[in-house]
């Protein structure tokens, strides 16, 4: 896209139709996201909030609850049946379609036929069935069984297809039916994808599945686009995506002087996981749809809220765990707990200009909720996981409302100038990996291949998740401090602690770019 003359923000949006074909566990055309740009030009941040919302059908009774247990370290209380993480009641309203093409409409410099031609090319292709998509494949192999409509596309006599060698041979998934609807995409926008006479095949394939999404739904539905108020961190600008966690995070970590200790030690490391597992409390406490709760976010980006809770986090001991979310307006808060969710990817791009944008964007968990759209060649989202199935919550389902999103996607900004866009894709934790390649950056002056790669710590509140490339040393500081320490090791079958691909500009104008991990990634630059 640079290379023929378009912007940041024709990278990012071509990326992400990209994405939605080549990585179809982790993006499709019924996923959702977030996507920020800086536009030197009009001195602004555009955010185009794009995610899901609850069918009109949907209530707040929609799923039965079972109180006593969590799913898989979920956020909110185990549905019998995981059905809204499985099936097509698990699908909400997907915003990927018209978010990105309201990004391009506003921001994009090239025709919008030719931002979705890498993606038309690779669904003509067909995509390889390589090494990662293989494993994601026999991960889920259980799950993809019992669907018939996944297995369908997904698997070869109901076991896992053949990978690619050398030779280019192996199986590759039929995608000529998304190379159908990306044209008509690229020539009507939006408009082509909530058309009823396509979204019809979407709301079939719902129905089919016990959902109840239909095609009204479809078309009613529209995204939030914003100029985004940014965050202060030191000399910098930063935008989230609207992200209330972002804005805290950074307004707490700035409050915590974190830049004056040496990356990696035990101060380091114990003021990170820290700020973490507050913020991450207060925002799986009190936040949901900005929309229906503006207030909540206004308080939680606020500059008190952000003193009030870097108060709250001492140098010499741990917080008690769990620990309790920040005071709202004499609120009592609920419950809360940890989470996280799979099946995301996300795009970076500076350009030459100085326009920078990121966008994150997903389908839920790893192939979505498994429900297939032949007709389309796509699979359905499984959005609905992130509300609340408790009635009366601020999180909890309501028609057209959207869920709790809660991780950040910065852009930084430095007077008029962008020196950073960064996102990342594996659930709760990619606020680690965003915020500390952020910070090793604008704190630290890290190359984008130092920044990125770098060990992450991580707290949802309660354990710290700890990078096992940290020194033994810098493990039992923390113990002594009162954290109770996993270690976990980044491998190719698990990603502890998120991707991130990030883009830098330097004073003098150079860029670099990098993603990690390395297998799971790339970087490029003209």
């Amino acid at each position: 896209m640079l290379e023929a003359g378009g912007n940041a923000v024709d990278a990012v949006v071509a990326g992400a139709f990209c994405a939605c074909v080549v990585e179809p566990n982790n993006a499709g055309l019924a996923g959702y996201g977030h996507l920020t740009a800086w536009l030197p030009e009009q001195r602004a941040f555009l955010t185009v909030d794009h995610g899901p919302r609850a069918p009109a059908a949907a209530h707040e009774r929609l799923f039965p609850v079972s109180e006593s247990s969590t799913l898989d370290r979920e956020v909110f209380p185990t549905v019998a049946g995981e059905v809204n993480a499985i099936g097509g009641l698990a699908t909400g309203t997907p915003g990927a379609v018209a978010g990105l093409c309201a990004a391009h409409a506003r921001a994009g410099r090239l025709p919008l036929t030719a931002v979705l031609e890498p993606a038309i090319a690779a669904a003509d292709a067909g995509v390889a069935i390589d090494w990662h998509l293989g494993l994601t494949i026999l991960q889920r192999l259980h799950d993809i069984r019992s669907s018939p409509s996944a297995a369908a596309v997904l698997l070869v006599d109901g076991d896992p297809p053949s990978s690619h060698d050398d030779w280019g041979r192996g199986a590759r998934l039929d995608t000529s039916a998304l190379a159908v609807i990306l044209r008509e995409i690229a020539e009507r926008g939006e408009a082509a994808f909530a058309d009823p006479a396509f979204a019809i095949h979407i709301e079939r394939a719902a129905a089919a599945s016990g959902g109840i999404l239909t095609a009204a739904d479809l078309a009613r539905y529209v995204p939030r686009v914003v100029h985004e108020r940014p965050t202060r961190y030191g000399r910098f600008a930063l935008a989230t995506s609207e992200d209330d966690c972002g804005h805290e995070l950074f307004g707490v970590l700035d409050r915590l002087a974190v830049r004056a200790y040496e990356p990696g030690s035990a101060d380091a490391l114990h003021l990170m996981a820290e700020a973490f597992g507050h913020v991450l409390v207060d925002t799986l406490t009190w936040a949901g749809d900005p929309e229906a709760a503006a207030h909540v976010s206004a308080v939680l980006r606020s500059a008190t809220f952000a003193d009030d809770r870097a108060a709250a986090i001492l140098l010499d001991r741990a917080a008690a765990r769990p620990i309790a979310p920040g005071s709202l307006e004499g609120r009592t808060p609920p419950p809360t707990g940890v989470g996280g969710a799979q099946g995301t990817t996300q795009v970076a791009a500076i350009d030459h200009e100085g326009n920078a944008a990121v966008v994150i964007t997903t389908i839920g968990r790893d192939f979505g909720s498994l429900v297939h759209v032949p007709e389309a060649g796509l699979f359905l989202n499984t959005a609905m996981a992130n509300f609340d199935p408790r009635p009366g919550r601020v999180n909890s389902i309501a028609p057209g409302r959207m869920p709790l999103f809660g991780v950040p996607a910065v852009v930084a900004v430095d007077g008029d100038d962008a020196v950073l866009a960064c996102g990342g894709s594996g659930g709760y934790r990619i606020t680690s990996g965003v915020v500390h390649a952020t910070l090793n950056v604008l704190d630290h002056d890290a190359s984008a291949a130092d920044a990125v790669s770098a060990p992450r710590v991580w707290c949802q509140g309660e354990e710290t998740y700890v990078d096992d490339r940290f020194p033994q040393a810098a493990r039992d500081a923390l113990r002594a401090r009162g954290h109770d320490v996993r270690v976990e090791e980044l491998t190719p079958a698990y990603e502890p602690f998120a991707r991130v691909s990030l883009v830098r500009r330097h004073r003098d104008g150079t860029l670099e770019a990098a993603s990690d991990p390395s297998w799971h990634g790339a970087a490029g630059a003209l």
